[in-house]
């Protein structure tokens, strides 16, 4: 079973276009996909207090800033993998977000196995960063989309691959 859940992606279109090429692939492997609804306010809602001014949360260093934001989106995503989890009746889950070399793969796990944790599920770890290449070329041989950042608004702006 598959989960597509990305709030972070601010871009409509952008997240039209990831939610498609997995849908094909799914479809193509025989693999059920579970999709909530796009909703990019529940990201914003969570990262807003931090870019506010006004705010006492306000985070003024744009490298904490951009720590805070990465950690939120990593744990709103792992926390909805894990409900869903559970809601499925599933022990295990593990996330693609382990695939990147560009995110802070350390937070990722600890995230998770917090999250195993708390909701009595099995984190299934394993560091998918070694095939990242190789799903790369996969994705240009079977003319998948590759973003060149993560979705959200700020790393668009900050043109960086995360």
């Amino acid at each position: 079973m598959s989960f597509f859940y990305h709030p972070e992606i601010e871009n409509k279109e952008e997240y039209q276009r990831r939610l498609g090429d997995l849908e094909r692939f799914c479809k193509e492997k025989t693999i059920k996909l579970i999709n909530n609804d796009y909703r990019p306010e529940e990201f914003e809602n969570i990262v807003e207090p931090f870019r506010d001014k006004e705010s006492i949360k306000f985070i003024s260093d744009k490298d904490r800033y951009r720590r805070r934001r990465c950690h939120l989106c990593n744990s709103l995503l792992i926390q909805k993998t894990v409900e869903e989890t559970r809601k499925h009746r599933i022990k295990y889950f593990t996330s693609t977000l382990l695939c990147s070399p560009y995110k802070d793969h350390d937070l990722i796990v600890e995230i998770s196995n917090e999250k195993a944790l708390d909701y009595h599920l099995d984190f299934y770890y394993q560091d998918f960063r070694k095939g990242y290449w190789m799903g790369r070329n996969y994705a240009r041989n079977h003319q998948v989309h590759i973003p060149r950042f993560c979705g959200c608004l700020d790393s668009t702006k900050e043109e960086r691959l995360e």
